[in-house]
């Protein structure tokens, strides 16, 4: 048995990063759609944002019933439904069509964020960190892949926009095997009545909980700019247009995370934490200066270090939550986290995009620069402050 669960362990860490991949294919092939149909960047970035969108209302509720109704029924349903976005995808002809597909993707991604991260931290009980860790690498890691799968099969294969859908289909097939096999993880299943509620967490892990919800708001909406506009930026202000480079620079950052977090993966989750979201200061700001210089090397190097930014920001936060949570309402707390993360994937691109028609995508992105620098300066004088007395205090309750 503890065999079997080990093995399931590992491909529901499979099944995560195959979801993640998928969602993420599309992104440098949003300029091949954007050329060939003739839409304005403001409404690249709803395509991309309507993801988070839908994904948020979906974390809400599927992050309640898989408590109630267990995470194999869950995660099964929202594997089919990430397989019709990629279906959807593979079929477009048109601007709706890319929305629809886009929505089911972020339908299938509420689903099973969440549920898989508690599905995770439940067959390895005794070893919360470690499933915390194959959680953020698993959706770090195939955030990453995506993209530089879409760029190379686009380029360099047949069907540039059909091939990539058809393979992540594929590769979906031993994750539907493996959990269509899986017991249910949940010991004891919630047995309140279900109703809609907002997100909530017990009022004594608010303050942090909020330290990591908005340092992983902070890591997620930078990784958000580099999934959606970041290949336009490269392709345009550097003149760089092959598609398997525009999507290698969302490779190399988000490789750089999933890195940073198998090699640190012992820090603790406040150093994790702090030092993240100095190096997402470092990186953006070395990204906007590589433009006017024209610097390639200043351009691979700052996506390394936001990479690695981003990496040990967001590991650090999902540690502090999953460490955080009550067994009992693990899926709705996690799941609670991933609405701020999404929120900071949807809303600040979508600013970022409809501000590069207004002003140009180079002054978009300086300005959401500056912000996150703000954000993330103010976020790292908290947690050394206050974020290790708020755990004692958790300790002695």
């Amino acid at each position: 048995m503890v065999k079997k669960n080990t093995l399931i362990f590992w491909f529901v860490g499979y099944t995560l990063l195959i979801l993640m991949v998928g969602a993420n294919i599309p992104s440098p092939l949003y300029s091949v759609y954007q050329q060939q149909w003739g839409f304005s960047s403001g409404v690249l970035t709803l395509i991309f944002a309507i993801y988070a969108f839908v994904l948020i209302p979906s974390l809400l509720i599927f992050g309640q019933l898989s408590d109630r109704l267990g995470r194999k029924k869950v995660l099964l349903i929202g594997l089919l439904i990430s397989a019709a976005g990629s279906a959807v995808f593979a079929l477009s002809s048109n601007l709706i069509l890319l929305f629809i597909a886009r929505g089911l993707q972020g339908l299938a991604a509420g689903m099973m964020s969440g549920t898989a991260t508690a599905a995770l931290v439940e067959l390895r009980p005794n070893h919360r960190k470690t499933a915390s860790l194959v959680a953020s690498i698993a959706t770090a890691g195939g955030t990453a892949v995506g993209p530089i799968l879409g760029g190379v099969l686009a380029q360099y294969g047949p069907m540039p926009l059909i091939l990539p859908y058809i393979v992540h289909l594929i590769l979906f097939i031993p994750g539907c095997i493996t959990i269509f096999a899986m017991n249910e993880t949940i010991k004891t299943k919630s047995t309140s009545r279900w109703h809609l509620q907002r997100p909530s967490i017990p009022v004594t892990l608010r303050t942090p909980f909020t330290m990591g919800a908005i340092t992983a708001f902070a890591a997620w909406s930078v990784t958000a700019l580099f999934m959606s506009l970041v290949p336009s930026y490269v392709s345009s202000l550097m003149g760089i247009h092959n598609l398997a480079i525009t999507g290698g620079v969302v490779f190399l950052m988000l490789g750089a995370s999933a890195v940073a977090q198998l090699t640190f993966k012992n820090l603790s989750f406040r150093i994790s934490m702090m030092s993240g979201l100095i190096l997402l200061i470092v990186g953006l700001i070395g990204f906007v200066l590589a433009v006017p210089s024209q610097s390639i090397t200043l351009l691979i190097i700052s996506t390394i270090i936001t990479g690695l930014g981003q990496g040990l920001a967001f590991m650090g936060s999902m540690q502090l939550v999953n460490e955080i949570a009550p067994a009992n309402q693990r899926g709705n707390v996690v799941s609670t986290l991933y609405v701020v993360i999404y929120i900071g994937v949807g809303l600040p691109t979508i600013g970022i995009g409809f501000g590069a028609v207004w002003i140009g995508l180079y002054a978009a992105i300086s300005i959401f620069t500056c912000f996150i620098v703000a954000l993330a300066t103010l976020m790292t004088v908290w947690i050394k402050v206050k974020l290790k007395t708020e755990m004692n205090n958790l300790v002695t309750q």
